[in-house]
């Protein structure tokens, strides 16, 4: 569980800015992953989870900037998904605060979890839209 996740050509979704935002939030993590493993630093995880809250606000931010100007329809379930993972991750990040492996393991998964599914699930759904906008 504490395998850290590796940049694949597929998280790709072709704009500059929202990659480079990608790729430092799976280096968050990777950072939250490093915290929590056989040395917990409790202090070191807060502040490493705190600093993916941050990101992930500027970043769902940029991303729905970018998904008006291309018009993408049904922008809704996108949204609430943002919204949901800010919510999950700080309900999760309490529970991990007690240093308890097992609350450290469920939100490690959860992230990894909706990393992958997020970005090569419903983000690649905008590609075509942000092609057809020239929004690079």
């Amino acid at each position: 569980m504490y395998t850290p996740l590796e940049w694949q050509d597929e998280y790709t979704v072709g704009v500059k800015e929202l990659d480079e935002q990608h790729q430092n939030m799976l280096r968050i993590i990777n950072r939250l992953l490093l915290s929590m493993h056989d040395q917990y630093d409790a202090q070191k995880a807060s502040e490493t989870i705190s600093t993916l809250i941050h990101h992930a606000y500027i970043h769902f931010a940029t991303e729905e900037r970018y998904l008006v100007q291309a018009n993408v329809p049904d922008m809704k379930m996108h949204v609430l998904d943002h919204i949901d993972f800010i919510m999950k991750t700080l309900e999760l990040s309490l529970k991990a605060k007690d240093g308890n492996q097992d609350n450290r393991l469920e939100l490690l998964r959860y992230l990894k979890r909706w990393y992958s599914s997020h970005i090569l699930g419903i983000d690649r759904h905008y590609i075509p839209y942000l092609k057809e906008a020239g929004i690079q």
